[in-house]
């Protein structure tokens, strides 16, 4: 159908109505709205000339403009009080590019909670959309081009409408949220900016649509009611207020009362952004290009650490920029804190409570510590309280596994994890401060290679009944790494033996170290000894080199992240797989064969390190496909979504403090199964699963087993007696005690 363009008909008398529901949501949008209603000649009638002149809707634009500059310009210099960036930001700028649309415009992460995904894609698409039909409007305007005519203009209206009315569901959806769910993180850190946003946002939405009403009304139904239909929810209200009868003197007053009040809600609600947390418009898709392109698994070197006054970070301004910015990005909309393991069980760290105190602790005293800067006074001497030990207690950081949850979740990106290391590193090795058990593990690491107090075993013991094992010598493919927690820690032996037998069943060329082992380092640093992590890793890596290391095979996760990730700062480069990766290759191209059934229903713990932190999630659950058999139930929490055991982040050689221990939670979510084993992956999951169970379920009867995936595995290959994993195994020895 070929309509008439309105401006080709008769004059009209009222305006706006598509755009206006854009308003709110750019600057363009209200100088465009401006210039449409002026050209109009609406802006002639003596409201306006008396009320509000032309010119000043010019000076809150100006006003707005000026405004925003000046919030950003206020947040910027506060970040760069930090530390230059350990990574450089123009590196690998495609792969920044699309996490930028991708993890910022997008909003990918939102998605994992579909709710919160579907009412962020609502509004925000709402948001997009409607800018771009009020720029139309501004270059129908501006440059004369009068493109908004004939099909185009009716289906202009209709998507102008549609997404308009997807905007108010996207709000409505908000509210209900907020409001009438039980939804107890979103009143963790409510404020009163909180109600304001979606109030406004709702408001400028509803003004717009009303302002449209009152022009169809007056101007389209009259001459062109066919016309009008095309912008449906216009439309709609239009013939609900039609029975009321208002006269045109009474419809063109409200005409001129909604169009004011919604400019003026649009400027209020813009001007939000400075104050609220509606800056992570901006600051999340910023954010998203700042992320890491490398793996979250690896934390940053303390580079030059010889020649350093200060380790780590114990005021505001040892913060990298990029941190310091992080702390802004934040929407306090709890994500992390509902994920993370320490606050599920009772523990005393909340990761969105620890950057809101961050981030008022930089409004506080980054002012001051600027100033000392420029006027070179002494820039640590300006806060009057510590911001490591007053502002984030000691029992915080130490609660925090490095589990990557928070990280996991986060919809803007930040990186908990580095920051809450940092702060660690300060506590070790500038104030000497770390829980008692802690500290013995480092001792350990320090005297004797490996963290483990109380071990009677020997790098050796677990080669006992194996037979030949096979000392690397450079001319194996191989390098199988077993660690101190497979060596060292009796619950463990068993799967380092099941690894190696299936190793040398699958035909490859592998070697050991034996006593050549010594800790690779993990524990030190995410305890915050870099010191002591630098020394040992840069011991390992010249021993790899020595033996012409090329390929290693772990059984633990940490150390499978740390030769990955962590060892190439040190120029220490190989190839690393985890036993899962290889035991699945071997099962796919026939080395391995499961042929004997083990006929269990299991559940399946991801660990991590191998899964949040390196994204190892299908390797495992293949093998678990390919043993006859074996049927996996899965926990509520997993993959990518799985709850911590417990021990990482040194938590393994702490006392928890709390009203839970994170290994029961876990405990109970594997036993809600119903499954008669718990697969895992690390040792350390194996050993808080053995201490976890007789918690749990203290009848020993139909109690809950756990294995490593490679003792599974043992028994489908070999048989029933094939493998220690047949039998049940109940000592912790070698345990921190």
């Amino acid at each position: 159908m070929s309509v008439e363009s309105p401006a080709e008909g008769r004059p009209r008398r009222l305006v706006g109505g598509w755009w206006t529901p854009a308003v709110g949501t750019s600057v363009l949008g209200l100088y465009g709205a401006f210039q449409l209603e002026s050209s109009e000649g609406l802006v002639r009638h003596s409201f306006f000339n008396d009320v509000a002149p032309p010119g000043a809707v010019y000076l809150l634009l100006a006003a707005l403009v000026g405004l925003l500059v000046y919030g950003f310009m206020r947040h910027a210099s506060l970040w760069m009080i930090g530390q230059p960036h350990h990574q450089s930001m123009l590196r690998d700028v495609p792969q920044r590019m699309r996490n930028a649309m991708r993890l910022g415009l997008a909003q990918d992460k939102v998605r994992r909670d579909r709710y919160a995904g579907l009412m962020h894609w609502c509004i925000f698409s709402s948001i997009i959309v409607l800018t771009f039909v009020t720029a139309q409007v501004a270059l129908n305007d501006d440059l004369q081009l009068n493109f908004l005519r004939g099909n185009y203009l009716l289906f202009f209206r209709f998507y102008g409408d549609l997404f308009g009315l997807i905007g108010l569901i996207g709000v409505g959806m908000a509210l209900n949220r907020r409001y009438f769910q039980d939804y107890h993180r979103m009143r963790w850190d409510e404020r009163l900016e909180d109600h304001l946003i979606i109030f406004g946002l709702g408001l400028i939405l509803l003004t717009g649509f009303f302002t449209q009403t009152m022009r169809i009304l007056v101007e389209w139904i009259p001459a062109h009611e066919d016309w009008a239909r095309y912008a449906f929810v216009s439309y709609g209200f239009a013939k609900f207020v039609e029975l009321f009868d208002f006269t045109e003197g009474q419809i063109l007053s409200a005409h001129r009362f909604m169009w004011w009040g919604h400019v003026g809600l649009a400027f209020s609600w813009l001007g939000l952004i400075v104050f609220s947390r509606l800056d992570h418009m901006f600051f999340a898709p910023i954010n998203a290009f700042f992320l890491r392109t490398d793996s979250p698994g690896r934390l940053a070197r303390i580079e030059n650490i010889e020649e350093r006054e200060v380790f780590g970070v114990g005021q505001v301004q040892d913060f990298t920029w990029k941190q310091l910015f992080e702390l802004d990005a934040c929407v306090r909309c709890g994500r992390c804190t509902e994920v993370c393991p320490a606050n599920i069980a009772g523990q005393p760290l909340s990761p969105m409570h620890l950057i809101m105190d961050l981030k008022a602790h930089l409004s506080a005293v980054g002012p001051s510590v600027q100033h000392a800067g420029h006027t070179g006074g002494d820039t640590r001497a300006v806060s009057p309280v510590a911001m490591v030990g007053d502002v984030i207690k000691d029992e915080t950081l130490w609660a925090c596994r490095t589990c990557f949850a928070c990280v996991q979740e986060c919809p803007v990106m930040i990186e908990h994890v580095p920051t809450i290391v940092d702060m660690r590193r300060f506590l070790v090795m500038d104030e000497a401060r770390i829980p008692a058990t802690a500290q013995q593990a480092l001792e350990n690491l320090e005297t004797r290679g490996h963290p483990w107090r109380g071990t009677s075993l020997e790098r050796t013991s677990w080669m006992e009944g194996l037979g030949e094992v096979p000392i690397f010598d450079g001319s194996q493919e191989y390098l199988y790494w077993v660690g101190c927690s497979g060596s060292l820690v009796e619950r463990n032996l068993p799967v380092t033996r099941a690894v190696f037998r299936l190793l040398r069943e699958s035909g490859s060329t592998f070697g050991v170290l034996g006593q050549e082992e010594t800790c690779n380092g993990d524990p030190a640093r995410r305890l915050g000894n870099e010191y002591l992590y630098q020394i040992l890793a840069e011991q390992l890596v010249q021993t790899f080199k020595e033996k012409n290391v090329q390929r290693v095979i772990t059984n633990c996760p940490h150390c499978f992240n740390t030769f990955k990730n962590e060892y190439p700062q040190f120029d220490g480069n190989f190839e690393v797989l985890h036993h899962t990766e290889f035991l699945s290759g071997a099962l796919k191209d026939g080395s391995l064969q499961a042929t004997h059934r083990v006929d269990a229903s299991v559940t399946y713990h991801d660990s991590c390190y191998l899964g949040r932190a390196n994204g190892v999630f299908d390797a495992p659950r293949e093998i678990l496909e390919l043993v006859p058999g074996a049927t996996l139930t899965e926990m509520r929490r997993s993959m990518s979504k799985g709850l911590c055991c417990g021990a990482g982040g040194g938590n393994m050689w702490q006392e928890e403090v709390g009203e839970r221990r994170v290994n029961h939670v876990r405990t109970e979510e594997a036993v809600g199964t119903g499954a008669q084993q718990v697969i895992s992956n690390c040792p350390f999951c194996i050993q808080m699963f053995e201490d976890g169970v007789p918690a749990i379920q203290p009848e020993e009867e139909g109690r809950i087993r756990p294995f490593d995936i490679a003792e599974l595995l043992e028994q489908s290959v070999f048989g029933p007696g094939g493998g220690e994993a047949a039998q049940p195994v109940t000592s912790t020895a070698g345990a921190p005690d």
